[in-house]
């Protein structure tokens, strides 16, 4: 019967998920140590492996460390190697984070007091929404910005042309005409 140990990679003596890569003579080797060898030779019998290109894969190892049986991190739950993160990813017992935790929010709980928690977190009331509504208008605020770079050239040649103007009235440059003539 085939058991964990026929699995187990002789680089690190794991019995590791996601690919397993083999030689010409069928021992295993995890894809994560094959990467590491210095040589391309089987660490168990030092014949040629094949290129990292193209690596000869054995899915009968992949499939059968992916039905060893596993336990979920957060609740104990048993379950397979391969179904354990499926299972991690809807476990009620696993840390959730604050809908709001980009606007700041640090809460972190299990999911059965994260509806609560949202109910009156200040950043899921006020500042989420704020955030969204800064997303919303930051196309319009660099239309505005280029049209105000725009115009810069003309209100300096108007401020200019004001300044000219202020100093010939100050100077005498502007006479004003006498009601009668």
């Amino acid at each position: 019967m085939l058991s964990a140990e026929h699995l187990e990679c002789p680089v690190c003596l794991e019995v590791r998920d996601g690919h397993i890569h083999q030689c010409q003579a069928d021992h295993l080797v995890c894809a994560e140590c094959d990467r590491g060898l210095t040589t391309r030779l089987c660490p168990t019998c030092r014949e040629p492996l094949h290129s990292l290109a193209q690596p000869n894969r054995n899915r009968f190892a992949e499939r059968m460390i992916a039905r060893l049986p596993a336990a979920c991190d957060h609740c104990g739950a048993a379950t397979t190697r391969g179904d354990k993160a499926g299972h991690e990813l809807d476990c009620p017992q696993r840390p959730r984070a604050c809908a709001a935790a980009g606007a700041g929010c640090a809460w972190s709980g299990l999911v059965g007091a994260k509806a609560a928690h949202e109910a009156q977190c200040v950043f899921v009331i006020h500042v989420a929404p704020l955030r969204v509504r800064v997303a919303e208008l930051e196309p319009q605020n660099q239309r505005l910005q280029a049209r105000v770079a725009a115009l810069e050239p003309q209100v300096r040649t108007l401020r200019d042309e004001n300044e000219r103007l202020r100093r010939a009235a100050e100077g005498g440059g502007f006479r004003r005409r006498s009601p009668q003539g």
